[in-house]
């Protein structure tokens, strides 16, 4: 398999790039397809707690699968990037007011009223990434903050959460990138291969 920094970067770029060139429509419609697959989705509904990621402007949408799980009485936890880059622990989040603006103008939880999550406690974490393949291997933004965090999440189901374009036929990875258990587009989850 593929390994090295520049091919990373590279395909990182490439990425990103793809992302930030999706309409507000493209956008809105995709997230309300993942929306639909997710909810429906078996390990979801059976999931007593889960992991979500704020996402950005041009991710698949998050807040109404947030939405959900607080409605079926999930509990939900959110990153917190702790003062050590690269570290993050999960917060378990009630209430949109929960949420601060912080560093980079990324919405993030109080870390006055942070409640702290056993990761081993999660039945589900859904992850955001750059570029996933078949095999659920993934790319995120370079700084390790899920590879650190998901080996303590020992139970926890994984599924990356990206647009169809973000899924490339192999990611270049290294030993202790974290592979997925599932992958979930607006086209719907996707069969991983062993690879």
């Amino acid at each position: 398999m593929p390994s090295g920094k520049e091919a990373k970067q590279r395909l990182r770029r490439e990425m990103l790039a793809k992302r930030r060139s999706l309409s507000a429509e493209e956008i809105k419609k995709g997230s309300e397809a993942i929306a639909a697959y997710f909810c429906a989705w078996p390990q979801y509904r059976d999931a007593k707690s889960v992991m979500l990621y704020l996402s950005m402007a041009d991710e698949p949408q998050t807040a109404p699968l947030i939405e959900h799980a607080w409605s079926s009485g999930k509990q939900v936890a959110v990153p917190l990037m702790g003062e050590i880059y690269g570290v993050m622990e999960g917060a378990v989040l009630d209430s949109w007011d929960d949420l601060v603006t912080g560093r980079l103008g990324l919405k993030m939880p109080d870390p006055a009223k942070t409640r702290p999550i056993d990761p081993a406690s999660i039945d589900l974490i859904v992850v955001p990434g750059v570029a996933f393949d078949p095999a659920g291997r993934r790319l995120g933004m370079g700084a390790g903050y899920y590879d650190r965090f998901l080996p303590q999440a020992v139970r926890a189901c994984k599924v990356g959460l990206a647009w169809s374009a973000q899924i490339v036929p192999a990611v270049p990875t290294d030993a202790h990138d974290v592979r997925m258990d599932y992958l979930l587009t607006e086209a719907g989850f996707r069969p991983l291969s062993g690879g």
